[in-house]
């Protein structure tokens, strides 16, 4: 193990050796492979984590297993895709997610009222985003299991309360307990650097006493690094923008198949990001489809297909036909 590892790596790695079950040894081995400093030196020793739990991953789903459990990820990822909220102590995260799905977290204008992780489902069209509230951020806290979180969710929204005066220094605080453990939050992610998380700031509370002066400030603070969203849970005009955005900024692209001498099934889609193939639409269907795909017929805006292979890339609303 290299010697330049943090306290908080040493301290992971000490309760992945203690950990008795699969479940427990997953968690911890996401803690370590959170805290681990990125440098030369650690390259080897990252990709050894991964491939330890990709090996755990699949003995846990093998064994019937379910992740979580006991520290609040009594939960598994779903929908289309996977958004955390993060902010300081009232920030109302919870008036956020309360107000947008089905879930029913505990609100109050007192701190720490979130102190676990409580995912609810946002419905846009034919699709669901998981939205996923987590216990305030401060100076001296975070939740032991936010990071393995932060990094492996497809993007983080930020939540900032302009009817706060500490506003900028509640955002500095995020942004500074997040790269103090190797993670920086950018507007666009660069799939290469696993430190980078994708990530926008929702501006809370936009209706509140000296909110506009408030936004002026954050945006001067946060310049061009990342994009502002501000929004008012207790205007339905103002927080149901959330959905659209939330697909729209995380390119999601939804496609839909057909059986040969069917109509298609367009009221259950498949899901990928921009920039993903048909080949990965097979993946999603069948691995026999993944193994064996001869050709695909797609249609995209046109009554009439054409035939593509597994390298044609996918777009909003294609219909695709499978061929083994």
């Amino acid at each position: 193990m290299p010697t330049n590892v943090t306290p908080e790596y040493k301290k992971a790695e000490e309760a992945y050796r203690l950990a008795k079950t699969l479940d427990e040894k997953v968690e911890r081995l996401e803690d370590m492979i959170s805290l681990l400093p990125k440098h030369k030196g650690t390259d080897h020793l990252y990709a050894d984590l991964r491939r330890r739990l990709s090996r755990l991953r699949k003995a846990l789903e093998s064994s019937g297993g379910r992740r979580g459990g006991g520290t609040g990820l009594d939960f598994t990822r779903e929908g289309a895709a996977q958004v955390l909220l993060v902010g300081a102590a009232n920030s109302c995260k919870s008036s956020i997610i309360g107000a947008l799905t089905h879930a029913h977290p505990e609100t109050g204008d007192y701190p720490f009222t979130t102190m676990k992780m409580i995912p609810g489902m946002i419905s846009y069209q034919d699709i669901q985003i998981q939205l996923i509230d987590t216990p305030p951020v401060t100076a001296e806290y975070m939740h032991m299991h936010l990071l393995g979180l932060v990094r492996s969710a497809d993007a983080v929204l930020i939540v900032s309360d302009l009817s706060s005066d500490e506003i900028l220094e509640d955002f500095e605080m995020i942004l500074d307990a997040f790269r103090d453990r190797h993670v920086e939050f950018v507007a666009e992610k660069n799939q290469a650097d696993r430190d980078h998380v994708l990530c926008r700031v929702i501006a809370n509370k936009s209706d509140a006493d000296g909110a506009g002066e408030r936004l002026s400030l954050l945006r001067e603070l946060v310049g061009d690094k990342l994009e502002i969203t501000p929004v008012s849970c207790t205007v339905r005009a103002s927080i149901s923008q959330l959905p659209e955005m939330l697909f729209h900024w995380l390119k999601i692209v939804r496609v839909y198949t057909k059986t040969p001498g069917e109509k298609a099934e367009m009221d259950r889609p498949f899901t990928v990001f921009s920039g993903q193939n048909v080949g990965d639409i097979c993946t999603l269907v069948h691995k026999d489809f993944a193994e064996n795909l001869k050709f695909a017929r797609l249609w995209r805006r046109s009554d009439k297909p054409i035939t593509v292979s597994r390298e044609e890339l996918v777009e909003d609303g294609d219909i695709l036909e499978l061929h083994m």
